[in-house]
């Protein structure tokens, strides 16, 4: 059964089996969902239809609010006061613990509202929801809370950069959409995040962190179930790149550290490709793994073991009889 029939299922049950949890009618509003219809009431002007809104915000009848709000909307859609009720109606749903729907309605704000005069507070509004969602938050669906989305979380990242791309929180949405995808291990993805950050925003605080991210996405690539060898390689030059860039970063150390890490995990890979050959006494291609293993980790700890076994097999071929045109059968 797909993730949405489950849903669906679990919604049907909830209606059928507890219909007196729902004590006012409920509406449906294409595009925008279900909802409770209350006591909101037709005023004479949008001025007093938003400030009826906002009193029943002040008894937390978050419904009723939203409900005159739309009202406002539908009978005044060009009035000076229209864009603060759609702004309102995103806030009384944030009080819901809607986010999700809270951004599109603030979303609505950003694409019909310029030069909204709490603009930059939108922003930051959508830009804490997005931060929710990062941390686990789910989309609430017929009143039910899904499964956490890290594609929900992106979007409403992109959202923000695409309505304030140089705003100061703008690095801080790039650098998320990046943790967003190493959560659902799409690590291209968050290196690409990455790097458009370093991108655009060079001269951010964020930077150096971006390029040390580089190397950690790499890394955490490599040293999955099934071992990268393409990913250790690029984490090592990304980190090499991070300590090239910033010698007295903060993260110098641990840098330093994960480079040790793969390259032990590379000159391991090379020691039991070599000790496979070794095994099956196929010592050419034994001695062309350990002696690889030597020129591109002479460090590591499995180095002064290929190297005693080279030095072994170098004796054994020398004392191997030479195969010559008056032996030869």
């Amino acid at each position: 059964m797909h993730r949405f029939q489950i849903v669906a299922l679990i919604v049907a049950v909830t209606l059928l089996v507890a219909p007196a949890r729902c004590p006012a009618p409920i509406v449906y509003r294409p595009g925008e969902g279900w909802e409770v219809k209350g006591s909101a009431t037709a005023a004479s002007t949008p001025k007093d239809q938003l400030e009826q809104g906002k009193e029943f915000e002040k008894v937390q009848k978050w419904d009723d609010a939203i409900n005159s709000y739309r009202m406002l909307l539908k009978r005044w859609p060009t009035s000076i006061h229209a864009g603060d009720a759609q702004f309102r109606i995103g806030y009384c749903q944030e009080q819901q613990r809607d986010y999700y729907k809270a951004f599109l309605s603030y979303q609505k704000v950003a694409d019909n509202y310029q030069g909204f005069d709490r603009f930059d507070e939108l922003i930051q509004r959508q830009y804490k929801i997005g931060n929710l969602f990062l941390a686990g938050e789910r989309v609430k669906f017929f009143f039910i809370k899904t499964f956490p989305s890290m594609d929900r979380t992106v979007e409403i990242y992109e959202k923000v950069l695409k309505n304030a791309p140089y705003s100061d929180i703008a690095p801080s949405a790039q650098m998320a959409i990046g943790y967003a995808r190493e959560k659902q291990k799409q690590f291209d993805d968050a290196v690409a995040a990455y790097r458009k950050l370093i991108e655009k925003y060079p001269n951010c605080s964020l930077t150096q962190e971006a390029f040390f991210n580089v190397g950690l996405a790499y890394y955490r690539a490599a040293t999955r179930a099934e071992y990268d060898q393409g990913y250790a390689n690029k984490a090592v030059e990304a980190f090499n790149e991070y300590l090239a860039k910033y010698p007295n970063g903060n993260k110098v150390a641990i840098a330093r550290d994960h480079i040790v890490k793969v390259q032990t995990d590379q000159a391991r890979g090379l020691f039991e490709v070599a000790h496979f050959y070794d095994k099956q006494k196929d010592y050419n291609a034994a001695l062309i793994y350990y002696n690889e293993l030597i020129a591109r980790h002479p460090r590591s700890s499995y180095a002064e073991d290929a190297k005693a076994r080279v030095e072994l097999l170098r004796r054994l071929a020398a004392l191997k009889p030479a195969v010559t045109a008056e032996n030869k059968p």
